[in-house]
């Protein structure tokens, strides 16, 4: 009977410790990212507003935020390397006039039982275009547009527009229709090549 009584106390013993052991290590297999936002001084949205995602190594998404501002300060996560992504929309339009697009990622290493912190600053992902028409332009002809074509889209700025356009990293075509007064047309065209994201850039149009 006493043997029964070692076998049994042995028994929840190991069981006791199984669990102690399997606890400790669930606790020393996780550790913790902090995260930090941070702007390149262009950034004149909310970023509260902005997406959020985290990606394994294996470029899977294991968590996401529709707003950076539902995301927990600290976030759990199994020891590893991921990608912290941040995000003003979904996706990038190639041309928009009012919806600029603003994009930030850090790779990190979560390491058991520490709390990482990531810094993420979200930059501005389009170029940004001004379209000036000359004063005799605007004054003296019937109409005049100008029409700004990516290699994906484009995008036509007139009198009923604004003169700004935000658009894709790409060679630009700029391709300008005038009506004068007596109804004569004028028709120009450039190019813009080696344009740069997060840069601001003016084209002046006259006759």
């Amino acid at each position: 009977m006493k043997y029964k009584q070692y076998i049994l106390a042995f028994l929840i013993s190991s069981l006791i410790f199984s669990c102690q052991t399997t606890q400790n290590e669930e606790r020393v297999s996780k550790g913790n990212l902090q995260l930090v936002f941070g702007s390149n001084g262009r950034l004149q949205e909310d970023i509260n507003n902005y997406g959020l995602s985290i990606e394994n190594a294996e470029g899977k998404v294991i968590l996401s935020f529709d707003k950076i501002s539902e995301a927990p300060t600290s976030i759990p996560l199994a020891v590893g390397e991921y990608t912290v992504k941040a995000f003003s929309a979904s996706e990038m339009p190639y041309v928009t006039f009012d919806a600029p697009y603003y994009y930030g990622e850090e790779s990190c290493t979560i390491e058991s039982g520490k709390e990482t912190s990531v810094n993420i600053t979200c930059a501005l992902k389009h170029l940004k275009l001004n379209v000036n028409f000359d004063s005799d332009i605007i004054n003296n002809s019937k109409s005049y547009s100008a029409t700004a074509a990516t290699a994906h889209a484009d995008i036509t700025v007139d009198a009923t527009t604004s003169n700004t356009v935000f658009v894709e990293r790409s060679a630009l075509l700029i391709e300008t229709v005038i009506e004068q007064m007596d109804g004569s047309i004028i028709k120009g065209k450039q190019i813009l090549s080696g344009l740069e994201e997060q840069t601001e850039y003016t084209v002046n149009i006259s006759y």
